[in-house]
């Protein structure tokens, strides 16, 4: 694993650094907020508290995003 995103991880959501298990709804309310502030990171993949759950990202993933 990089040694940058293991920081991140073992640093813990704040203000500017947030998680998401998924890519949903609430991923791009987390992206506008840091939009209209003064930025941030999301990882996704990670579980609120810090453990590493994956994402699926294959072309179905992304067919069935299209269809939301």
């Amino acid at each position: 694993m990089d040694k940058e995103l293991k920081q991140l991880i073992q640093t813990g959501e704040g203000y500017h650094l947030e998680f998401k298990e998924s890519l949903d709804k609430s991923f791009i309310e987390e992206e506008c907020d840091f939009a209209n502030s003064s930025g941030g990171k999301v990882l996704l993949g990670i579980s609120d508290d810090g453990e590493i759950k994956a994402i699926k990202t294959d072309n179905d993933f992304y067919k069935n995003q299209k269809g939301h």
